[in-house]
């Protein structure tokens, strides 16, 4: 009799932990493959789905627009209004030519890159509420040297951002009021890299155009992840001054 309920606890406890094994599998996000050029060293989408009645979709996208060349943004701008219904849009960004793509439609030939955005980066959109953007890079250190996007992060956020080797952008909203909920996940090569960066953004810096509140428990995730996620809030208001045709 003992031995049977050992074994009915036994069989309860495996199922348990395969039943939560299941959980966590069906939960994460598998990898994505997108197509794109190899001059796009921001490359990622935007969920069509999830921008329907949103007040910060068409200012945040119109403001990334001010990072295609002067010579396509009045064009990028239009692309915008004109694709916000589509399911789902490619996005591409460079800085180098051609550096800038908005695609709501299969790939091309010269798309010949296929890059991978990884289940982390499809967790932090899904951490967000009403996530609608994710944009990727690899080379982060690139990104950090523009001039534009130096302007939008900071000095201690743009030298933070140039030691990483990976770089996931997400965009969401927290309504009353509106407000786009921002994510950056910073991805180090090494734990020490990853708490150094916490420190360094933590400190308070008059200079900067961002100043971020690090929470205790970011040191360890640097410590035990090599990652430092970051969250903020711009309101709807401000997105909609700054995207204003430049």
């Amino acid at each position: 009799m003992v031995k049977t309920r050992m074994r009915r606890a036994l069989l309860f406890s495996v199922s348990f932990s395969l039943l939560v094994v299941l959980a966590w599998w069906v939960l994460t996000p598998s990898p994505r493959h997108l197509h794109f050029a190899q001059t796009h060293e921001l490359y990622g989408f935007v969920d069509g789905r999830a921008t329907a009645g949103l007040d910060t979709a068409e200012p945040v996208l119109s403001l990334l627009t001010q990072l295609a060349p002067a010579t396509q943004r009045a064009t990028a701008r239009q692309q915008v209004k004109a694709k916000l219904t589509a399911p789902e849009i490619r996005v591409g960004i460079g800085f180098k030519a051609p550096s800038w793509a908005w695609h709501d439609a299969p790939a091309t030939p010269a798309e010949a890159v296929v890059q991978v955005i990884p289940s982390l980066s499809l967790q932090q959109l899904s951490a967000l509420p009403n996530g609608y953007l994710l944009l990727r890079s690899e080379s982060p250190a690139s990104v950090a040297a523009d001039s534009r996007l130096r302007r939008w992060l900071g000095v201690a956020m743009s030298e933070t951002l140039s030691q990483a080797k990976a770089l996931t952008i997400t965009v969401g909203e927290e309504s009353t009021p509106a407000r786009a909920q921002i994510g950056l996940c910073l991805e180090f090569a090494e734990a020490t890299t990853a708490v150094a960066a916490v420190k360094r953004i933590a400190e308070p810096a008059p200079n900067n155009v961002l100043t971020f509140n690090v929470s205790p428990q970011a040191e360890q995730v640097a410590k035990a992840h090599k990652l430092l996620v970051i969250r903020f809030e711009v309101d709807a208001l401000y997105l909609r001054l700054a995207a204003q045709p430049r």
